[in-house]
């Protein structure tokens, strides 16, 4: 008798986490924690509001929102590779236009289609695409995914803040359209592959028959769209997650101009903002130990719950020794919720409509984040703080705490039940 095929020594997944990791990576060039560097020198030389800048990353969050039902099926179909190469070209180009940019309006577009690219688009491409290489080690795989955001977070704000101050702002914007090229484009072209089924080999490196189309591994349950939003348990996870998505993408942007108007330096707000970052990091990784253990669904749970705590140091920062509080324990829980809202509809739904079930979910969660930046700078500008925009911020992570925790696993989909005896 044959015996059966040996393992390979290294699973070409892992190359798929690391080229989805640099895609991450450069997403971050249209997210909010770079954007709050830009604030000052807008408001320097365009004399715009908070407000006004807030409401180019609520057109990106809508853009974004708007694109995810539309391209989450046609990722399932042709995989992730053309959206994730298209995403960082339109993100790079985007870049480069954004430092030319002489007007409010033109912020507004290039910042709408550029975040909603970002977030609606590349985002939902590789952490489907990952996801569909894994399923034991799922966690650990998207948690080191998530690391690409989190060295984004840590450097690239930071550099950006340096080279402002050496060059000017549009300096900075071209230099991470070059960035966005080198570590996005090139890459995801040639290593980001689609699903593992197609190189004769079974989700976590086990083999398969033969290369084919995917199959349902082992204990795994695969859930169409059209079942899987008929459960309370999507519209749950659903809801914990985009009122996280609402709190956190306010924090992100409005962090930075909060600590500076508390009395930090933008230099030294920049660098607690780039520490925040590693101690998100280190949540990524924490959060595969925890999935392993636990399940995502309650790690989730606890980095909710981690960033609520988080807030109240954030809210009463007055110098350095806060600022740091604040980013060991949100920045912590940052991390853990960032893998782990991914990973429960997986868990929960399966891999093959993965794309679909994640781009249906996405409209709420894009749509509270596309809010909660214009409510801070709202807030501010109104009365001269943060404070009335994040004591509800807090209240948001804890209200989604609880709809997890009611949020258990759904039973079988329709179509694997059993049918009555007739």
């Amino acid at each position: 008798m044959q015996a059966p095929p040996s393992r390979p020594r290294f699973y070409l997944g892992w190359t798929v986490v690391a080229v989805a990791a640099l895609s991450a990576f450069t997403e971050v060039a249209f997210y909010n924690p770079v954007l709050g560097v830009f604030i000052p020198a807008f408001e320097r030389e365009f004399g715009w509001s908070r407000t006004e800048i807030s409401a180019g990353v609520t057109l990106g969050s809508l853009v974004g929102a708007a694109f995810a039902p539309f391209f989450g099926p046609l990722i399932d179909r042709f995989g992730g590779k053309p959206f994730v190469v298209g995403g960082a070209a339109f993100i790079a180009l985007g870049l480069v236009l954004l430092s030319q940019m002489q007007t409010e309006w033109q912020f507004f577009i290039i910042y709408a289609l550029g975040r909603g690219t970002a977030s609606g688009l590349m985002s939902l491409a590789a952490g489907v695409t990952v996801s569909k290489w894994f399923i034991r080690r799922r966690g650990f795989a998207v948690g080191v995914m998530s690391l690409g955001s989190r060295i984004g977070f840590a450097a690239l704000p930071l550099s950006v803040q340096l080279i402002i101050e050496a060059s000017g702002w549009r300096t900075a914007a071209l230099s991470l359209a070059a960035v966005v090229v080198v570590f996005g484009i090139l890459p995801a072209a040639r290593w980001l592959h689609s699903r593992p089924e197609a190189f004769g080999l079974a989700p976590d490196g086990e083999h398969s028959p033969a290369p084919g189309p995917p199959r349902a591994a082992a204990g795994e349950v695969n859930w169409t769209r059209h079942d899987a939003v008929r459960t309370r348990a999507f519209w749950l996870v659903t809801l914990a997650v985009s009122l996280q998505s609402w709190a956190g993408g306010a924090i992100n942007l409005h962090q930075i101009p909060h600590m500076v108007d508390r009395g930090l330096a933008p230099d030294t707000a920049a660098l607690v903002l780039s520490l925040l970052a590693v101690f998100a990091a280190t949540g990524g990784l924490i959060e595969g130990v925890f999935d392993a253990r636990i399940g995502a669904r309650w790690t989730l749970f606890l980095g909710l719950l981690g960033s609520a705590t988080g807030m109240l140091f954030l809210m009463n920062v007055d110098g350095i020794g806060l600022a740091v509080a604040f980013t060991v324990v949100y920045g912590t829980a940052f991390g853990l919720t960032v893998a782990s809202s991914q990973i429960v509809f997986a868990d929960y739904f399966g891999r093959q409509a993965l794309g679909a079930i994640r781009g249906a979910a996405t409209p709420a969660q894009l749509g509270l984040n596309a809010v909660g930046p214009l409510v801070a700078g709202a807030a501010y500008d109104l009365t001269g703080s943060y404070i009335a925009a994040f004591v509800p911020f807090t209240c948001a992570y804890l209200a989604a705490a609880t709809a997890l925790a009611f949020a258990s696993r759904p039973g079988l989909p329709a179509q694997l039940r059993p049918r009555p005896a007739t």
